[in-house]
């Protein structure tokens, strides 16, 4: 048997330790150059690095007497450019190396080997096909978007022989097919002897190219994500693959009928760099095709609301559990159109309750709008803060009240917070007691997290009659589970504290005139059932300015 020699480079290592096993006498080499040195056969086999030897070839091919001076080529695949047996002494030019194109040869009709694929690379930045350019072992690359799929039909072995030298310094474009459009923006074979510039790998554009009427790609599935909480958010945008991404929310049931197949190829840039959201029922708050080149913000996904995005008039899906109504309840607040406007545009699905008299009344009236079996109650002077969202699911049975920030006297407790209140026990509720909150149910809820900002302070009356109603049922000890030290320091604050704020000496004074009042009201539920009167209220302030 003749010396055999394999040139070995990074990515057929692998097979030469197969031949090597078949073989023990094949010898690793770095070129034809080093081959030739060191073969003391008078025949010696050269393998490149660009071929798959077959495995039914044994190297043992003995030339004729008559043609001991020729180059011997065999068959790769269908040409004469793979693994050829070499005399010796025969001296090879430079450029016959180069060409696989030899003077003195003999061609044997026998297929010994098949073209190595050309490497394949991902390449979807300027940085990767630079890296891709440095590592390849092939004279032509493969360079391949993860923003489509592979055509299963399309052969990656399509291959130039090297004696084909014009198509193998060409840089080559296939059809990428969306839509019934054929775009020369997907796949690449990409020569190393016709390297791209940044603007065409980025633009996915490459001017001097051979353009094939091969469909070898089209539109792939953007990756799915399922998404609790904004951390998932980021890892799902770091992890993606591809540019877009499914972010399924997990409060959602998806339509059967929706289908996640929305595709934009390359040259659509402005689809690309768009967030795009669905229906989730009736809102656009569930499921996103969110843009790696527009990342949404932690406001943005506390808020379920993407500014920069597009709207899809399609059903994606719906709430898993129904979000709980919220309501609106208002009476003659200066400052309560303004609070709405606020409310219903972070929160659509808000309802509003306006010019009911009566506080009781005015509840019962907005648990009838409500469907949920709990709903959010907002008072007319509240700014909702930013970080409070009505996503809370509650218990069954219970009032949940929120804490607010009090103006005047910078106090943070219930008084004037969002609350959660059951349907059902609001609309029988006990209308005889002062206190509404504690009038619904006997099980309460004090949630630790701030709600809003009770803006009470919009004028001498609403900051007097705020004032008066809460310390009045602070001072008769009405609140069903009061603290009374608690109850004591915060009566010492509405009175004493806030001078210096808009409208602070009327809440001072409304504080200490309703404190008096409870106190001497304390048992007389007729009396005390006066502060939800504001036609009473407004006498009484009149009567004390």
């Amino acid at each position: 048997m003749y010396d055999i020699f394999y040139q070995l480079n990074d990515k057929n290592a692998e097979q030469y330790e197969t031949l090597k096993s078949k073989f023990p006498t094949v010898k690793k080499c770095d070129g034809f150059k080093q081959a030739q040195k060191r073969a003391f056969t008078k025949f010696f086999w050269y393998i490149p690095s660009d071929v798959l030897v077959l495995d039914d070839f044994d190297f043992d091919y003995v030339p004729d007497a008559w043609s001991n001076e020729y180059v011997h080529l065999f068959k790769n695949g269908e040409h004469y450019d793979g693994i050829n047996l070499f005399p010796k002494r025969l001296e090879i030019r430079e450029k016959e190396l180069q060409h696989r194109f030899f003077v003195n040869k003999k061609e044997v009709d026998i297929q010994v080997s098949v073209p190595r694929q050309y490497d394949f690379f991902y390449v979807d930045t300027f940085e990767e096909y630079e890296r891709a350019f440095e590592q390849t072992t092939t004279e032509l690359f493969w360079v391949v978007s993860r923003n489509l799929t592979i055509d299963p039909n399309f052969d990656l072995g399509f291959y130039f022989s090297h004696h084909n030298s014009y198509d193998r310094r060409e840089n080559h474009a296939f059809v990428h097919s969306v839509e019934g459009k054929e775009l020369y923006n997907g796949v690449f074979l990409c020569s190393i002897h016709k390297q791209l510039n940044k603007k065409q790998v980025d633009y996915k554009f490459i001017v001097n190219r051979k353009e094939w009427e091969i469909i070898a790609s089209g539109p792939c599935e953007y990756e799915q994500f399922e998404v609790v909480t904004y951390v998932d958010y980021l890892k799902a945008l770091k992890m993606s693959k591809t540019e877009m991404f499914w972010m399924v929310p997990e409060r959602v049931q998806v339509e059967k009928a929706f289908k996640f197949d929305m595709y934009f190829s390359h040259d659509n840039e402005y689809d690309r760099t768009i967030n795009h959201v669905f229906l989730n029922g009736d809102h656009f708050d569930g499921i996103v095709l969110c843009s790696k080149h527009n990342p949404i913000t932690q406001k943005e996904f506390d808020y379920r609301f993407v500014s920069q995005r597009k709207e899809h008039a399609t059903v994606a899906s719906q709430p898993k559990v129904k979000d709980y109504d919220i309501v609106f309840i208002s009476y003659n607040e200066p400052n309560a159109d303004e609070n709405w406007e606020d409310l219903k545009e972070r929160f659509p699905r808000a309802q509003r309750i306006h010019g009911v008299k009566g506080i009781h009344q005015a509840h019962i009236e907005a648990a009838k709008l409500c469907t949920t079996d709990l709903f959010f109650v907002v008072d007319g002077d509240a700014t909702i803060v930013d970080s409070f969202d009505f996503r809370y699911k509650g218990q069954e049975g219970f009032v949940h009240v929120w804490r607010s920030i009090n103006p005047i006297n910078d106090l943070v407790y219930g008084y004037g917070g969002v609350k959660l209140l059951p349907r059902d026990l609001t609309l029988n509720m006990d209308t005889s007691k002062p206190d509404m909150t504690t009038s619904i149910s006997e099980k309460f809820k004090a949630m630790p997290d701030i709600s809003c900002i009770t803006n009470f302070n919009t004028d001498p009356f609403s900051t007097w009659k705020g004032a008066f109603r809460e310390c009045c049922k602070l001072s008769s000890k009405v609140i069903d589970r009061q603290k009374n030290e608690e109850t004591d320091d915060r009566l010492r604050t509405w009175t004493t504290v806030g001078k210096d704020r808009p409208y602070g000496e009327w809440a001072i004074k409304g504080a200490k005139q309703g404190s008096a009042y409870g106190t001497a009201s304390q048992g007389n539920s007729e009396a005390l059932k006066k502060i939800n009167d504001f036609d009473w209220l407004q006498e009484k302030f009149n009567e004390n300015t």
